[in-house]
């Protein structure tokens, strides 16, 4: 891959172990793999997970019988997706890409990008080629689904989080300042990470994660912008419901014509 990166978010080891140690491989958040195994199902072509991170919702996924492969910006991260498949005794094709640039020509049935990943990127025009990319490598027919978090600017750090990993090592994430540009309706975080072992610090790693907000209407046409044709909407992955101003997050489902 040459060229500068599309996205400011850097997962390094200390990143990528504590998402792991919080949301490990097959675990559910607020419903997702049951709904997506659902809308998922009976798809006997290829899918596709941009930002496939550890491999929660892979692996699920590939349980289910389903045709998935994968990719993700962070090697820490896809390293422990490999293991994770190695010790589920699960096969799947998982490789470094970024969702803006990586096309393969209608080779996929549905590309899936849960839990709010596709807010990660830098900008408005990001995320659209990110979405035009995954438009061309849908086959017609084909589906896209996307979660999105409501737009909700907290701007307060939040409180120190902590995991213990082993019986010597303990993981440590807090929020240390928090930039909110309300024209760009982006939010980013320094979030620093701090590895503890038998009581001592040796390890810390910072990080800027910046998050994009839109509206459901706004990331409606960014859809149709991209070249999709049908758009729904659920919220909290309940299929058969409508949509309502208390969701806690958005999921599209757009159709490539």
């Amino acid at each position: 891959m040459t060229g500068p990166r599309s996205t400011d978010w850097d997962y390094g080891e200390l990143s990528a172990r504590v998402y792991e140690l919080d949301k490990p491989a097959g675990r559910s958040i607020g419903g997702d793999v049951e709904f997506y195994t659902r809308r998922l199902a009976g798809v006997e072509g290829a899918i596709l997970e941009p930002a496939v991170g550890t491999g929660r919702m892979l692996v699920p996924l590939l349980r289910a019988g389903l045709r998935v492969t994968g990719y993700d910006l962070s090697e820490h991260m896809l390293r422990i997706c490999r293991d994770n498949l190695a010790a589920a005794e699960l096969a799947a094709e998982v490789f470094v890409g970024d969702m803006t640039e990586y096309t393969e020509p209608g080779a996929y049935e549905a590309i899936l990008v849960p839990t709010g990943s596709i807010v990660l990127l830098p900008d408005r025009e990001a995320t659209v080629r990110a979405l035009r990319c995954m438009h061309e490598s849908l086959r017609p027919g084909g589906r896209l689904f996307v979660d999105v978090p409501p737009p909700r600017l907290l701007t307060g750090p939040g409180s120190l989080r902590h995991w213990q990993d082993g019986e010597s090592e303990l993981l440590t994430l807090q929020t240390m300042h928090v930039e909110v540009d309300e024209v760009s309706q982006r939010v980013v975080r320094w979030l620093r990470y701090e590895l503890w072992r038998e009581g001592r610090l040796v390890e810390t790693q910072l990080q800027n994660s910046g998050m994009l907000c839109f509206g459901v209407q706004e990331f409606r046409l960014l859809l149709r912008e991209a070249g999709f044709g049908e758009v729904r909407v659920y919220g909290d992955y309940e299929d058969g419901a409508e949509l309502t101003p208390s969701a806690s997050l958005w999921n599209f489902e757009a159709v490539r014509d």
